[in-house]
């Protein structure tokens, strides 16, 4: 599979959670369960979550799987992502993201997304979470996300780097 189609359906689940920051939509060609994950090397700087600009790093594998119904997987053995407030860079957190999102269409046009595992998940609307465990939340037509819910650890990354 197209590496950049890849990191494209990775940065879905960033983009859901950034909405005003990349507001950007990718559909993946269906993927072969048995393709290896691809490499993800990227960054780019997240606005409006923090009070502070934030730094996202993000290396490793990840791979994306449409599934049937409108479902999809994607999965992120080993991703590890760094995070740095661009105004005092010297408050950086480094994290592995092993978890996986499960999402599928719903009727009216939202995504329900279940995130199990290791997660980044950030919106305005929230902020800026690590989550361990198993939280749901929706994707609006327009991109923002509502804020998690769920069984788990959800760590504030905003206090953590302030």
């Amino acid at each position: 599979m197209d590496n950049t189609i890849l990191h494209g359906r990775r940065l879905v689940v960033f983009t859901l959670a950034v909405a005003l920051a990349l507001a950007v939509v990718v559909v993946l060609p269906k993927a072969s369960s048995a393709a290896p994950p691809e490499p993800v090397d990227d960054s780019f700087t997240v606005g409006d979550v923090c009070d502070f600009p934030v730094l996202l790093e993000a290396t490793g594998k990840a791979k994306g799987i449409e599934l049937s119904g409108g479902r999809f997987l994607d999965i992120s053995p080993g991703l590890r992502v760094s995070l740095t407030n661009t105004e005092e860079p010297t408050h950086q957190l480094t994290y592995v993201i092993t978890g996986a999102f499960h999402g599928r269409d719903l009727a009216d046009g939202r995504l329900l997304v279940v995130a199990t595992g290791r997660n980044l998940l950030f919106d305005p609307s929230f902020g800026m979470f690590l989550t361990v465990g198993r939280f749901t939340f929706q994707v609006n037509e327009d991109g923002s996300i509502t804020r998690p819910e769920g069984k788990g650890r959800m760590i504030d990354i905003c206090s953590r780097l302030a």
